[in-house]
């Protein structure tokens, strides 16, 4: 049997066209470039799927990742639009970054030494961008120093052609509160860009703005904005926009079994049935992504019907209680992310409450044993 064969229906699927949508409906309210965030493989979704299918619909203009070597996968598969590697694991990775035509981020004095290293063995001069701390406390070098670091760039050879920092609470901040983190880093923002121009660079890229930031703060928007979480239809969105959710997660019914009143499943006898109970047993569990803290809150859409799902997740098979469902059969499909028939969707957001878990954390644990399957044509 090949590796690749699926015979396990446990599946998540991405739809590529709402991806494209949800990146054209974020650059229409931003009005600028705008460079997809496809880290941690697209935030579980899938990294090349989701570049190829926004570099083919000239949805997005550049990419933006954490890693050398997500970049590198990038550029394997094809992808030929810029990619900004936004550490910080670049470290002993420079040569292949430049080597790839990826775009290296300074945000430290050695991030900047090991560039101008990398830049001397290649014999070649790189573009890059700088990245200056205004708040978030993590990686940056502070507004203070920014000046100097450019000068530094200046005489090793590295073009400063980028000037970015990362917000802190764009997600959660009042966009009409003029006294806000966001509105605070924008001001900091401002004097690192004086002070790197005083130095002599000339920037021809400002960004600062993630999805929130594109969204709801038209300040931040400058010259692109780097969307990862609206790309895929989560996250903090203005009323009334369109967004669709780009990921489901689907099963099927495996097996149909009764219960009588008092009796239990699963581990522990933690739950049991208060009355005679038809159950369905789901091939997906806690080693899929489905969190076994969900237990107790869960729910899955089976026929358009939201129904509970009882006992404890376990690490290949939870289980739903379909007694109100009409007609059930095994091989029904099972929906326990995204949309369903008949009303029954459900969100990311809601998913991940049932476990205390954020949005990011529920795509991006989207377990990889978990084939990906991709749906939609995207214009």
């Amino acid at each position: 049997m090949h590796a690749s064969t699926m015979i396990r229906r446990t599946r998540v699927e991405v739809d590529l066209a709402a991806v494209v949508s949800n990146a054209r409906v974020v650059r229409t309210f931003a009005g600028t470039n705008l460079y997809a965030v496809v880290k941690a493989d697209a935030y579980g979704h899938g990294a090349i799927a989701v570049a190829q299918a926004l570099e083919r619909a000239k949805a997005a203009s550049g990419f933006a990742v954490s890693l050398v070597e997500e970049g590198v996968a990038l550029r394997e598969a094809g992808v030929a639009s810029p990619v900004l590697i936004m550490g910080p694991s670049q470290h002993g990775g420079e040569d292949e970054m430049l080597a790839a035509r990826l775009t290296p981020v300074i945000a430290s004095t050695d991030d900047a030494a090991a560039i101008a290293a990398a830049v001397r063995r290649s014999g070649h001069p790189v573009e890059a961008h700088l990245k200056v701390d205004t708040g978030m406390g993590r990686l940056g070098v502070p507004v203070e120093q920014a000046g100097e670091v450019a000068r530094v760039a200046a005489r090793s050879g590295i073009t400063l052609v980028g000037l970015m920092t990362h917000f802190a609470c764009a997600d959660t901040d009042d966009p009409a509160d003029p006294g806000s983190m966001t509105r605070a880093q924008l001001r900091s923002f401002s004097e690192a860009e004086r002070a790197v121009t005083a130095a002599g660079a000339t920037i021809r890229i400002k960004h600062a703005a993630n999805s929130s930031g594109a969204l709801l703060f038209p300040e931040a928007r400058f010259d692109l904005v780097r969307p990862g979480i609206a790309l895929y239809g989560n996250g903090r969105w203005p009323d009334g926009a369109a967004r669709i959710q780009a990921m489901r997660l689907l099963t099927e019914v495996a097996q149909l079994r009764s219960v009588p009143a008092g009796g239990s499943v699963g581990y522990g006898a933690s739950w049991r049935a208060a009355r005679p109970t038809r159950i369905a047993i789901l091939p997906v569990g806690y080693a899929d992504g489905l969190p076994r803290r969900a237990s107790g809150h869960a729910q899955v859409a089976i026929r358009g019907i939201r129904v509970p799902l009882v006992g404890l997740i376990s690490m290949d098979i939870t289980i739903a209680d379909v007694t109100d469902v009409p007609e059930i059969a095994v091989g029904d499909p099972a929906v326990l992310l995204g949309r369903a028939s008949g009303g029954a969707s459900i969100s990311t957001a809601e998913y991940g409450a049932w476990a205390g878990l954020s949005e990011y954390e529920v795509t991006c644990g989207m377990s990889k044993r978990v084939p990906r399957t991709y749906v939609g044509d995207p214009p």
